[in-house]
């Protein structure tokens, strides 16, 4: 393992978020929308009610028997059913943005012409490249065979403890400025969950082997309410990962102040971020030692049966860093039986065909 080491950042710590969410049009412009559709929904009631209603036509006297029954008696309540009937209908696009309003799609940096698609704690870079694998790779963790036989990449990234017959997963962690380092506890915790896993490898044994790599601290504040697919891949570079991109695996600790989120991770990617500060737990774990596991378990297996999430074990959407659903699903397993996935636009962007 490579000594801990200090790096020089420019990152700046992430503000808060504002009151008003960023993906909705201003305040002003809102509130306009509102008050023309109430404005728009009572007209086409009085309208609707005065003009329609009275119409002698055999399809609206059908539809006024109906309406007279399921209705309040009075005009005024039989008005204020219609409106409230058009407003929920005319203002659903405004009201569902209000309660969702990060937005589930949004544009990736960089002019690549991919997208980015949020989900809870995961991130995918959306891409139409197809998904090659590198060959030959008998255990399927994308490191080629000759690599893991010569213990290096023919670039010099090492890869010590590598066999090309049991997956390896090598990984990068960088602390922000202020995060406790990993205990070795915390260490050996990591490598046990993983080594215990139910996946199969070609020497018959099961279980994945992660390496501590390297791990740095940076001398930045890496603080952020809800991290972005910027914030996740910035430090995805030559620059802190000595030429090992598409080799090793990166998770950034930081100070997340999301009450609720523990990390995020791409799916089928090399990087993730997790909260650094949470490490609190019963003997021998502790909460980012599960989390980063959840968010690494992103990188590795992808999608899930189609799905981000999985109903139970630790890729559980409500896995909550305690033992009852320490485990890996069933689904999972399979997955990862498969091999390590590699989402679009690691595949075409970053690591290449």
């Amino acid at each position: 393992m490579a000594t801990l080491e200090l790096t020089s950042e420019n990152q700046a710590a992430v503000a808060e978020p504002p009151w008003w969410p960023e993906a909705m049009p201003p305040v002003e412009v809102t509130a306009a929308v509102i008050v023309g559709t109430l404005v728009l929904a009572a007209v086409v009631a009085v309208v609707i009610v005065r003009v329609v209603v009275p119409s002698g036509v055999r399809v609206v006297r059908a539809v006024r028997r109906t309406w007279a029954r399921v209705t309040p008696k009075t005009t005024a309540g039989k008005v204020l059913s219609i409106f409230t009937l058009l407003f929920l209908v005319a203002a659903a696009p405004t009201l569902v943005t209000l309660v969702d309003a990060k937005g589930a799609i949004g544009n990736v940096a960089g002019g690549t012409g991919t997208i980015a698609e949020m989900d809870g704690d995961a991130i995918e870079f959306v891409d139409a490249a197809g998904l090659a694998r590198p060959s030959p790779d008998r255990d399927g963790d994308r490191l080629l065979d000759g690599w893991e036989e010569a213990g290096r990449t023919p670039d010099g990234v090492p890869l010590p403890g590598a066999d090309p017959d049991r997956k390896d997963l090598y990984l990068q962690v960088l602390y922000g400025d202020g995060i406790a380092t990993l205990t070795e506890s915390e260490r050996a915790r990591l490598r046990t969950i993983w080594a215990r896993m139910p996946v199969s490898n070609p020497d018959g044994s099961t279980g994945i082997a992660l390496h501590l790599v390297d791990e740095r601290r940076l001398d930045q504040e890496v603080r952020t309410y809800e991290p972005d697919e910027e914030l996740i891949r910035s430090r995805y570079d030559d620059a802190h990962l000595d030429g090992a991109t598409c080799v090793y695996y990166q998770t950034t600790f930081a100070d997340l102040t999301h009450p609720k989120l523990g990390g995020r991770g791409a799916l089928g990617g090399y990087v993730s971020i997790v909260d650094g500060t949470d490490t609190a737990g019963g003997e021998g774990r502790s909460n980012r030692v599960a989390f980063l596991t959840h968010e690494l378990l992103h990188n590795t297996a992808g999608h899930v049966e189609g799905r981000t999430h999985t109903t139970s074990g630790w890729l559980s959407p409500r896995y909550d860093g305690t033992d009852a659903d320490a485990r890996l699903s069933a689904a999972t397993a399979a997955d990862l039986d498969d091999g390590f996935e590699l989402g679009g636009y690691e595949e075409r962007h970053l690591c290449g065909s």
